[in-house]
């Protein structure tokens, strides 16, 4: 993918990138990058703009580590609808072994009774 210059605004700072994304993917990271460093910087009522960052990175770090985390778990909703499916297969084949055990002739074997 080829790179494009973009301009973003992070916490009242215009910066200009170049960036293997498309605008809009681009523009939508850093919208989430600039809404964690306003709250963060709401939050310290600090001037710093480095701390601010600093703070922010640390909270996108956090972020991806919570959401890897995430999905190693295993989802018990997922779990649960494959259980039950499992038992309506093992139910579906039960049922049709014992329809085709009800209807199904004897094998002949040859023998004169």
């Amino acid at each position: 993918m080829a790179q494009t210059d973009q301009t973003i605004t992070l916490h009242g700072r215009e910066y200009r990138i170049r960036s293997p994304f498309e605008p809009e993917y681009t523009a939508k990271l850093a919208t989430y990058c600039d809404s964690l460093m306003k709250n963060i910087g709401s939050a310290t009522a600090s001037p710093d703009y480095l701390g601010i960052s600093v703070l922010t990175l640390l909270q996108v770090a956090h972020n991806y580590f919570q959401q890897v985390e995430l999905t190693k778990k295993p989802n018990i909703d997922v779990e649960a609808e494959i259980s039950r499916l499992i038992t309506l297969l093992d139910d579906a084949e039960k049922e049709v072994s014992t329809i085709n055990e009800a209807t199904l002739p004897e094998p002949n074997t040859g023998e004169a009774k």
